[in-house]
């Protein structure tokens, strides 16, 4: 218990009360904002597209946009970098005529900051929705940064569980390696195009051979999702033993 005596100590006068001031992000290192930012704006699916739900996953983060003109600069490359955006949305609400894609309605500097797009084949298998088209009002072009498109494949309609439901054989493999062909032709820098599917689509079946076949004739470079965890087939593996053993003969 104090005394009197100890009050009037000077030693155990209160300690002056600390300043608030303002934190000066902008005095870190770029690579550190940039980690900051990917906290608050990234978010868990790393996957955006036309959805009811953006407004409640999003909003808060593009808000900070706002915060101010440099703030928000290094903000918006860093959302839009960090996600992956869907071409041609998939949501039903979505798939009428007149609704524009996500990446038709962002504006230009926008797109020049993103890094990867999916595309995503199997919604409407049987009658594709009307804005899945490749043309200029995608702005693939403004893509500049975009080396790597990411494509995955619900369902196979070729497949002979599909026989009697599909329009023929042919029809959605024809359309979805079209789509392909014009997007990866559009894309300025692109130079990977990484495959992955549900467990019932057959990499050897008629959607996959042609997938693969307008992604070599591109001279894009394969890669695969983890979600399948594909990798080189046998007959691959096979060409590859074959290739090096070549390589080694010296032939």
């Amino acid at each position: 218990m104090s005394t009197p005596e100890d009050l009037s100590d000077p030693s155990h006068e209160s300690a002056p009360a600390v300043k608030n001031c303002p934190f000066r992000f902008f005095d870190l290192p770029s690579e550190l904002r940039s980690k900051i930012l990917s906290y608050l704006l990234c978010t868990d699916t790393r996957t955006i597209d036309l959805d009811p739900t953006n407004h409640l996953t999003s909003t808060a983060r593009l808000n900070l946009f706002l915060v101010s003109k440099r703030f928000g600069y290094e903000a918006y490359h860093v959302f839009y970098a960090g996600h992956t955006f869907r071409i041609f949305q998939t949501h039903g609400r979505f798939l009428g005529k007149r609704t524009e894609p996500l990446i038709a309605r962002l504006p230009t500097y926008y797109r020049h900051a993103l890094t990867s797009l999916e595309l995503r084949l199997g919604p409407g298998w049987s009658d594709p929705p009307k804005p899945w088209y490749v043309s200029d009002r995608l702005g693939l072009e403004d893509c500049s940064s975009v080396r790597t498109l990411r494509v995955f494949v619900e369902v196979d309609p070729s497949s002979p569980i599909f026989k009697g439901f599909r329009l023929n054989r042919h029809f959605f493999t024809d359309f979805s390696g079209a789509l392909l062909q014009g997007v990866m032709e559009r894309l300025p820098v692109l130079d990977t195009v990484e495959f992955d599917a549900y467990p019932s689509v057959d990499r050897d079946g008629a959607l996959m051979t042609r997938l693969l076949e307008a992604t070599k004739t591109a001279g894009m470079r394969i890669a695969w999702g983890s979600q399948r965890e594909w990798g080189d087939s046998l007959a691959d593996k096979l060409e590859k033993a074959r290739l090096k053993a070549r390589k080694a003969k010296g032939l």
